[in-house]
């Protein structure tokens, strides 16, 4: 960053040769008063004063910096020290401090900066890698203010949401493929599982947005893998059960971040006033009208106060809430005993992309090295599962960690793992356009994100990470059916085993 600054201090009355001259040797004198708090090494980034002249009351300066003390910041510097040169030998006083001309370059990759508005700044220019902010008539009162400051900061604010935190701490390019596993057999099938499901009634539309009821059929499918993934990934590895709430305080998602990052993903719960007459008059409103008094319903809520669990993990995080934890005796724990809500909007669409979806969530909390292994491991199971019912894979380096997912910026000394989140993916064949994949597997590695919001800490002041692996169930039987389809004979020997007998869908006149 480049400060260029011309301005000016107006004195209470003309100043003279002997003024001038003692104002001169504070001027001489000026690299020690612009040093003091640079750091060493930096000295060169310091407040120069390129030129200066006296006309009348005023003394005029052409100051010129880096990044430590600032133009702006070197001229009332200034002030102190001419007014103890000058003041009472003098009887002189300092009327005020004023910009006239100030331009500020810095430095940007991009054109992102092309548009930008910067309040209380004249004119913003980008040029050539260069965005240049230009002050001009800058009194006293404005710079008590901190406006220059604030306008940095602001454009600073502004790249930093500009620039995706996954890509600035991960250190191999989200998006690379780091291992996959082409099937063995011939794989014929290319319908999309949704459209065909649902025409075989294993499924049938909820009138809720991303919501499927499941019949006996698929339910049982969903059961068999999640057997599997207990058995061949979760218990092999030693974690232990649990049953996570699914209400979560808002205070928990704030602690998390993910307020932060993704407000709008969420599900927020308001729970009622309780007020039996107030309720009494929504019920005799509703039966008048034949509708839901929807604005009245709103009124007998109050503020939103929870939202339904849209990570799943959120609980072993608070769970060890200002604990002083071992890392010597880590923990590793795994939860499987509900849904998962994540408000998907308009991206909602099959069973693919839903807004209530199962999975099986494990957590763990240990040493750096500790997590970094188990998290691996989880992911190397569900690869070794794939594999054993020769399902066609591919293992990528996320783009989206959920902790990090929608933040542009971190401003606490976080440590982040050099990959925060591994992506498993299993070949969805009824894609034609190109090669795509459903998201079954994502293994993430917190660093000290949540042990820093939580203010969890080892007892020997050793380093804390957490980490998280999700095993996504419904998503597993989606990449599952569109590599094999619904005929049960061709499933693999290990499905149809646990599978059974194929259960009956209900006997409706006109369904399915």
């Amino acid at each position: 960053m480049r400060f260029d600054l011309r301005g000016k201090i107006i004195f209470s009355k003309e100043l003279n040769s002997e003024m001038i001259k003692d104002i001169e040797e504070v001027l001489k004198s000026s690299r020690e008063i612009f040093l003091k708090g640079v750091p060493k090494g930096k000295e060169d980034e310091a407040s120069k004063i390129v030129d200066y002249s006296f006309q009348g009351n005023e003394l005029i300066l052409h100051i010129v910096s880096g990044r430590y003390t600032r133009a702006h910041d070197a001229l009332i510097r200034l002030r102190k020290p001419i007014i103890e040169k000058i003041g009472k030998k003098h009887k002189v006083g300092i009327r005020g401090i004023s910009i006239e001309d100030y331009e500020i370059s810095i430095p940007v990759e991009g054109n992102t900066v092309k548009d930008i508005k910067v309040p209380e700044c004249e004119e913003a220019i980008y040029e050539d890698g260069t965005l240049k902010l230009i002050f001009r008539n800058i009194g006293e009162k404005e710079l008590k203010r901190n406006i220059i400051d604030r306008a940095i900061k602001f454009v600073k604010n502004y790249l930093e949401s500009q620039e995706d935190l996954t890509r600035r701490v991960c250190a191999i390019e989200p998006g690379t493929i780091v291992r996959e596993y082409k099937a063995k057999r011939s794989i014929t099938f290319r319908e999309d599982p949704t459209d065909v499901a649902e025409r075989l009634g294993w499924i049938k539309r909820f009138p809720g947005k991303g919501q499927w009821f499941y019949t006996p059929p698929m339910a049982r499918l969903f059961r068999v893998f999640e057997e599997l993934i207990m058995e061949e990934c979760v218990y092999k590895l030693g974690f232990q059960e649990c049953l996570f709430p699914k209400l979560i305080p808002l205070e928990i998602m704030y602690k998390m971040r993910y307020l932060e990052g993704l407000p709008e993903g969420m599900y927020y719960v308001s729970p009622p006033k309780r007020d039996p007459e107030m309720f009494k008059e929504f019920v005799s409103e509703m039966m008048v009208k034949r509708e839901i008094p929807i604005k009245k319903l709103r009124d007998l809520l109050r503020d939103p106060s929870y939202v339904l669990a849209p990570a799943q993990c959120e609980p072993f995080y608070q769970f060890f809430e200002h604990m002083l934890v071992d890392v010597d005796k880590p923990v590793k724990f795994v939860d499987r005993s509900g849904w998962t809500y994540r408000w998907e909007g308009g991206g909602a669409r099959g069973l693919d992309r839903v807004n209530e979806f199962l999975r099986v969530e494990c957590v763990m909390l240990g040493s750096p090295e500790f997590v970094e292994k188990v998290r691996d491991d989880t992911l190397r199971y569900a690869e070794k599962l794939a594999e054993k019912l020769d399902l066609e894979y591919w293992t990528e380096v996320g783009d989206d960690p959920f902790y990090l997912e929608g933040r542009k910026k971190e401003d606490r000394d976080i440590e982040f793992p050099e990959v925060p989140k591994y992506e498993m993916r299993l070949w969805v064949p009824y894609e034609k356009e190109e090669r795509k994949g459903v998201a079954v597997t994502s293994a993430n590695v917190h660093g000290t994100h949540f042990v820093e919001g939580f203010n969890i800490r080892d007892y020997k002041g050793r380093k804390v990470w957490t980490g998280c692996t999700g095993y996504g169930i419904t998503r597993w039987v989606v990449g599952f059916l569109a590599q094999y389809g619904f005929n049960y004979e061709d499933w693999p020997e290990i499905i149809q085993k646990k599978y059974g007998k194929m259960p009956e869908i209900p006997k409706v006149i006109n369904w399915p």
